[in-house]
């Protein structure tokens, strides 16, 4: 974790084999506590689920374009996703 300025706040473990960041971050803050409701996390789509098991306002995570289907067959964001 680092803020925004790149000052690393925190390392965490190092975890063998194939493992999810979600997976890890569950692991070193367990989702009982309040870990993020004073801070601002902007997090990547390896995160997805974080706002249904962690209390926050402020955790951001971007959104995932939609798939390509029949019914949608050029999925867009729109510009208030894309910001």
């Amino acid at each position: 974790m680092s803020t925004v300025t790149k000052w690393i706040v925190f390392v965490g473990d190092t975890f063998a084999g194939h493992e999810h960041d979600y997976t890890m971050l569950k692991t070193e803050f367990p989702p009982e506590h309040p870990w993020f409701e004073t801070i601002h996390a902007l997090l990547d789509l390896g995160y997805q689920g974080i706002l249904a098991d962690y209390v926050g306002q402020n955790i951001e995570i971007p959104h995932k374009k939609p798939r390509k289907s029949q019914k949608n067959p050029q999925p867009q964001l729109s510009n208030e996703q894309k910001t």
